[in-house]
């Protein structure tokens, strides 16, 4: 039985390598073959795995989001049909990130397609990428991006939707989100944890764009430092 585990995924790898994936076969076959090994994986179950993975670069996806959720899975000896499964649903979150981000004529990069798509994974909702996707002028798809990882990391912490789309909205019209707005949600913590109405955070970073500013003059306006970021949704230290 081993010995023909290995031949079906050896001939699994080998088309992976013809269609244009060496990296998959080189880098992945080892991981799959020693969960094999350790009666981690069927020989089904590992097919399953090079086979979604593979349908994903056929779609264009970027493939080492991938992968890396096998290690992880396997690492933490998640069985192979759940791990098959969360690969699914990530394609799916994936390729519908790719086709939003791309409807403003421009091609998305991989890292645009990753974080977005991870940003569904992480809470923002179909809808809401949709939504900001559609104003106008049209954001390009990496500041989408940066919206779409700002929006879920305050979904995250509860913060009001109707105040989420005015700071969103008025970032992407004016052009103005840059990767530090990531990071909103954790000056949402830290307010919250100071007394102040999320409201009022919303006030202040509408003034603060208005005005041209960035994450950092927001920081002052709300009396915060770059030490009050460093901390998970959730946790206000």
């Amino acid at each position: 039985m081993a010995r023909l585990s290995s031949a079906i995924l050896a001939a699994l790898l080998l088309a992976a390598a013809c269609f244009g994936a060496p990296a998959l076969a080189s880098q992945l076959a080892g991981t799959l073959q020693r969960a094999q090994d350790e009666r981690r994986l069927t020989p089904e179950e590992a097919a399953g795995i090079v086979t979604e993975i593979n349908e994903a670069r056929e779609l264009g996806l970027p493939r080492q989001p991938f992968e890396a959720k096998v290690e992880e899975g396997l690492a933490k000896r998640v069985p192979g049909p759940a791990i098959i499964q969360a690969l699914e649903i990530m394609r799916g979150d994936y390729a519908f990130a790719r086709d939003v981000l791309a409807r403003g004529g421009t091609g998305p990069s991989p890292d645009d397609i990753a974080q977005t798509g991870e940003s569904l994974r992480l809470g923002l909702t179909r809808q809401q990428l949709t939504e900001m996707a559609a104003l106008e002028p049209p954001a390009p798809p990496a500041m989408l991006a940066i919206a779409a990882r700002t929006r879920a990391g305050l979904n995250a912490v509860g913060f009001p939707p109707s105040l989420s789309d005015g700071i969103l909205c008025t970032g992407l019209s004016a052009g103005l989100l840059t990767p530090g707005w990531e990071q909103l949600f954790r000056m949402v913590q830290r307010t919250r944890a100071s007394g102040v109405p999320d409201a009022a955070v919303a006030a202040a970073a509408a003034r603060v764009m208005a005005e041209g500013g960035g994450p950092g003059e927001l920081l002052q306006e709300l009396g915060l430092t770059g030490r009050d970021t460093r901390q998970a949704p959730g946790r206000s230290n």
